[in-house]
C-alpha cells in the first residue's frame, strides 16, 4: 500500500497513558474517546456554565467531520456521514440537518481557538457522553445500542481482521485501534506528520481505492459487493475451460513465464472451488471499506454495519467455517496479486501465516465459526437504509 511501508503509533498520544504522562496533565480535563485518553494540546479543555468546552478540531476531527470556519457569520459547520451541524460564536442554537436545537452553552474563541461545548457536538454526531467525576474526564463512544441485536459486528470484525492487522491495528475494535489514537507512517522522505485516525483511514481509502468521500465509499462497496475481481476470475476461468488440448498448450507456448503459471493457477483454482471462484478475497475487503469508512467519517456505524450485511449474507451462504473462507481469501489474494507460489502451500504464505497465529491466539474467539449456523443477523427496522437504499441516495 501506498504510503504503508511501515506503520507506526505515535507515542505521544500512547495508547494508554503512563502514570509520569498523567502527572503532567494533574488538575486538567482529559478527553476519553473510544476508550482512549487524550488531552488537547491546543488549549486545554475548559468549563462553562457546567459544560465542558473542548478546541474545536480536538473532537470534530477525531470524529470525522471536516471542519469549516465561516467568518462573516462566526459559524462553525461541521459535516460527517452525511449530516451537517452549525454552531455560532456567542449562540446557543445550533442547526443540525436544518432543525433548530438549544443548547445551554455557546461556542465562544480564546486566543485564536474556537472552543466547543464536547456534549453536544458528540451526541449530535449520534455518539453517547458520559462524564467521569473521579478521573475528571469527558468519556465519548459510538452508540452501539442501535444495532440492538444484530450480529454485523461481529461479521464484520472477522472479516476485516487480515487487512486490520497488516495496516495498523487491533483487530478486536470496530475500525482498527480507535478514533483518538494518533498515527504517523514511514515514507521514502521520512516520518509523515502525526494524522488523526479519521485522516490515516481517508488516506488509506483514496490512496488504494481512489475513494475521496461518502458517495464514492458507497458506491465502491455496492459494485465490488456484486462483482469485484471474482469476476475476473471467473471470466478467466472460463476461458481456460474453452480450449481444447491443442489450444491450451498453444496458449501457453505462446504466454510469458507470469502468463502461463497464472493461466495454469487460475485452472487450479477453478478446479479447487468451482463457483465459489476467489469470491471471500472480495468480500472481506468490503468489511474494510466499511469500517474505514466510519472512522473516516464518510458513514455513520449503523450505516457501516448496513454497507457489511450483504457481504456477510454472500459469505455465510456460501461458505461453512472462516478456515473455508480464509482460504478462499488468501487464493485469492494470491491470484490477484499475480503471486507465483513455487509449490508452497497457501498456509505458509505471509498472510496463511498470519491468519493461523491470529486464530491461534488472543483472537481466537473473533473467529466464531457458530456465525455460520447462526446466520446474519440484521439491524433493527429503521435504523439505517439497506445498501441499495445507500447507493440510491448517497
Amino acid at each position: 500500500m501506498k504510503k504503508l511501508l511501515s506503520i507506526l503509533l505515535t507515542l505521544a498520544l500512547t495508547l494508554s497513558l503512563s502514570a509520569p504522562a498523567l502527572a503532567i496533565h494533574e488538575g486538567e480535563i482529559g478527553i476519553c474517546l473510544d476508550g482512549r485518553t487524550y488531552y488537547p494540546t491546543s488549549l486545554p479543555v475548559q468549563v462553562q456554565n457546567g459544560r465542558t468546552m473542548v478546541p474545536l478540531r480536538d473532537l470534530a476531527e477525531k470524529l470525522g467531520a471536516d471542519v469549516e470556519w465561516v467568518q462573516e457569520k462566526q459559524e462553525i459547520v461541521m459535516t460527517r456521514a452525511g449530516s451537517t451541524v452549525t454552531m455560532t460564536l456567542g449562540k446557543t442554537t445550533a442547526d443540525v440537518d436544518g432543525a433548530a436545537m438549544e443548547m445551554d452553552v455557546a461556542p465562544y474563541a480564546v486566543e485564536g481557538h474556537t472552543l466547543i461545548p464536547a456534549r453536544y457536538v458528540a451526541e449530535f454526531f449520534g455518539q453517547l457522553v458520559t462524564w467521569d467525576q473521579e478521573k475528571q474526564l469527558v468519556v465519548v463512544e459510538e452508540d452501539k445500542s442501535v444495532a440492538g441485536d444484530s450480529n454485523l459486528e461481529d461479521w464484520a470484525l472477522a472479516m476485516g481482521a487480515m487487512l486490520v492487522r497488516i495496516n495498523y491495528g487491533r483487530i478486536e475494535g470496530f475500525g482498527g485501534d480507535g478514533r483518538a489514537v494518533p498515527m504517523s507512517y514511514s515514507t521514502t522522505n521520512g516520518m509523515s506528520p502525526t494524522m488523526t485516525m479519521a485522516e490515516f483511514a481517508r488516506e488509506m481509502l483514496s490512496d488504494d481505492w481512489g475513494i475521496t468521500g461518502r458517495a464514492d465509499l458507497i458506491e465502491t462497496v455496492t459494485v465490488m459487493t456484486t462483482g469485484g475481481h471474482n469476476v475476473d476470475f471467473q471470466e478467466t476461468a472460463a476461458v481456460a475451460d474453452s480450449l481444447t488440448d491443442a489450444e491450451w498448450k498453444d496458449l501457453i507456448a505462446q504466454s510469458g513465464e507470469v502468463d502461463a503459471y497464472m493461466w495454469s493457477y487460475t485452472k487450479t483454482l477453478a478446479e479447487k472451488w468451482g463457483d465459489k471462484g476467489i469470491l471471500a478475497w472480495d468480500l472481506f475487503r468490503m468489511s474494510n471499506l466499511a469500517q474505514w469508512g466510519y472512522v473516516a467519517g464518510y458513514v455513520t456505524y449503523a450505516e457501516s454495519l448496513a454497507l457489511v450485511e450483504p457481504a456477510a449474507r454472500h459469505l455465510c451462504e456460501t461458505f461453512s467455517s472462516w478456515e473455508e473462507a480464509y482460504e478462499n481469501y488468501l487464493d485469492g489474494y494470491i491470484w490477484w496479486s499475480r503471486t507465483d507460489l513455487n509449490g508452497q502451500d497457501v498456509w505458509e504464505t505471509h498472510r496463511g501465516r498470519l491468519y493461523r497465529s491470529l486464530r491461534g491466539g488472543e483472537s481466537a474467539a473473533l473467529f466464531d465459526d457458530s456465525l455460520f449456523t447462526t446466520g446474519v443477523i440484521g439491524l433493527p427496522e429503521g435504523v439505517a437504509p439497506s445498501l441499495e437504499e445507500l447507493a440510491g441516495i448517497s
